[in-house]
């Protein structure tokens, strides 16, 4: 005699049914996300050091142009310098000048002469234009040429002359060229005077003190050794 199976069991049974698809459909989602997961996950690795590289290139590349453009720029801002006084001599000089001529056919002796006592500056600099820069990347050097200090003026305040004594002859005056000559004289006196003072020296001294503080002002440079010459 066959069983008869019942409305209860029939109901068991189509739960069972479902029960069974949710957890298939479940397990699908669960495979389809960790797939997707690990792909992502792949992806990433593969493209990250790429792009780590790439913008460490572009960092090199970037550090190589500044300190490039740091040597055309220090080159451009010295020699946009021009002639620098560097050093200033001051002075204050009593000197002779005397005029001699020999009159009445050469037979007598006829002179003038003046005493006269007088402030001025003889200026000392570096033509900054002059100077050179060549930078040696395989030896990371960077070495500035600077030139020898030179006198550039020398300046006599023509406010400051005192006659100490004047002899003017009958037969010899002084005349304008005289004073002119005079003058002349006075400021090859005041150039000697300030090269035995050693006011080149120190004018290359203070030239390049200028040129080391302008070029430790650009942080490129430290990479460098910097020589000076």
């Amino acid at each position: 005699m066959e069983k008869k199976t019942s409305f209860v069991d029939k109901l068991k049974g189509n739960k069972n049914i479902i029960y069974l698809v949710i957890i298939a459909v479940a397990v699908i989602i669960s495979i389809v996300l960790i797939a997707g997961y690990m792909k992502d996950r792949g992806n990433h690795q593969i493209v990250s050091p790429a792009s780590e590289t790439s913008k460490e290139k572009d960092t090199k590349s970037q550090a190589k142009v500044l300190v490039s453009i740091s040597t055309e720029t220090i080159r451009d801002g010295l020699a946009n310098m021009g002639f620098l006084v560097t050093q200033e001599y001051y002075f204050t000089n009593v000197e002779t000048y005397t005029k001699e001529k020999k009159v009445f056919f050469n037979m007598i002796d006829s002179s003038s002469q003046m005493v006269f006592k007088y402030d001025g500056q003889v200026f000392a600099g570096v033509d900054f234009e002059k100077i050179t820069i060549t930078k040696d990347d395989a030896t990371r050097t960077v070495t500035i040429d600077i030139p020898d200090a030179e006198i550039q003026s020398v300046a006599i305040d023509k406010d400051s002359f005192e006659s100490y004594s004047e002899k003017d002859s009958l037969w010899n005056p002084l005349k304008l060229d005289d004073y002119n000559a005079a003058m002349a004289e006075y400021e090859k006196t005041a150039k000697q005077k300030a090269l035995d003072s050693g006011i080149l020296e120190r004018a290359d001294e203070q030239a390049k003190a200028i040129v080391q503080n302008f070029v430790n002002s650009f942080p490129a440079t430290a990479e460098y050794t910097i020589v000076y010459q």
